[in-house]
C-alpha cells in the first residue's frame, strides 16, 4: 500500500497510509493529513486513488503545491516523488510501481540480446567465472558473488545486498547478468552514483566501476 512520510527541516514527523479514495491534506483540522503550520492552506491538496495511479489535486492554495520542486494543479505520482507543501516535504512511496519497474528494466535488458541467445540463456548467463561486488564502506564485508541473472540492492530482507535504515528504498538498484556482461539498473528516483556520476537508466558495468547507494560503496571486479 502507498503512503506518506512527512518531514519537516529533514526530520520525519508523520508517516501515513494512503488507505482511501480519497486522502485530503491541509491545516484545518478534519484533514485526513493535518499540517499545523500558516505555510499550509486550511484545505491545501488532496490525494486520490484512480485506477490504480495516484493523482495529487491543488485546492487553490495560497502558495502552491510542488512535485519535485514544480508547481502543479495536478500531478501523477510516481514511486518517491517529493511533495512540497508550505515548508514539508512528503515523500509518496508506492513499492508495487518498484516491482513493475523491476519487471521492466529486467524485460528492457533481455530484450537487447540476440534471440538465439535468449533460447540458450539458461546455460549461457552462468558460464564462466562470475563477476563479485566488493564492499569499500562499509569496509570488511563479505563479498557478492553475482552468479545470478539479478542481484537486487535494497531493503528487501531477501537482497543480495541490503541497505540498513527505515527508509531506504526496498529496491535501490538491479544488477542484470547477460551473456554480454553485467549492467546496473537503478530503480525509480534512487539516487545511484557509478563513479561519481548520477545514473538513471541501465548501464552496462566494467571492472573497476564504484558504485554508490545510500551509505554503501561498492566496487565492481570482473568481465
Amino acid at each position: 500500500m502507498a503512503r506518506l512520510i512527512v518531514k519537516f527541516r529533514g526530520a520525519v514527523v508523520q508517516e501515513h497510509l494512503l488507505d482511501k479514495p480519497s486522502v485530503r491534506i491541509g491545516r484545518r483540522e478534519g484533514n485526513d493529513i493535518r499540517i499545523d503550520n500558516l505555510a499550509v492552506s486550511g484545505n491545501h491538496a488532496k490525494i486520490e486513488k484512480i485506477d490504480g495511479s495516484y493523482i495529487i489535486v491543488d485546492l487553490k492554495s495560497t502558495n502552491g503545491t510542488f512535485v519535485n520542486n514544480k508547481k502543479i494543479v495536478q500531478a501523477k505520482l510516481r514511486h518517491l516523488d517529493e511533495i512540497m507543501i508550505g515548508k514539508h516535504v512528503l515523500i509518496f512511496e508506492d513499492e508495487s510501481q518498484v516491482a513493475e519497474a523491476r519487471e521492466a528494466d529486467f524485460q528492457e535488458a533481455q530484450a537487447e540480446a540476440p534471440q538465439e541467445q535468449l533460447i540458450q540463456k539458461s546455460a549461457a548467463e552462468f558460464t564462466g567465472k562470475p563477476a563479485v561486488l566488493k564492499f569499500l564502506e562499509p569496509a570488511h564485508q563479505p563479498e557478492v558473488i553475482l552468479q545470478k541473472k539479478l542481484t537486487v540492492i535494497g531493503r528487501r530482507e531477501d537482497a543480495e545486498v541490503r541497505l540498513r535504515g527505515l527508509f531506504e528504498p526496498k529496491v535501490a538498484a538491479i544488477i542484470t547478468r547477460k551473456p554480454t556482461g553485467y549492467s546496473l539498473l537503478p530503480e525509480g528516483k534512487v539516487k545511484v552514483l557509478l563513479n561519481g556520476q548520477a545514473v538513471s537508466r541501465r548501464t552496462d558495468l566494467k571492472d573497476g566501476d564504484v558504485i554508490e547507494v545510500g551509505s554503501l560503496r561498492l566496487l565492481f571486479s570482473g568481465t
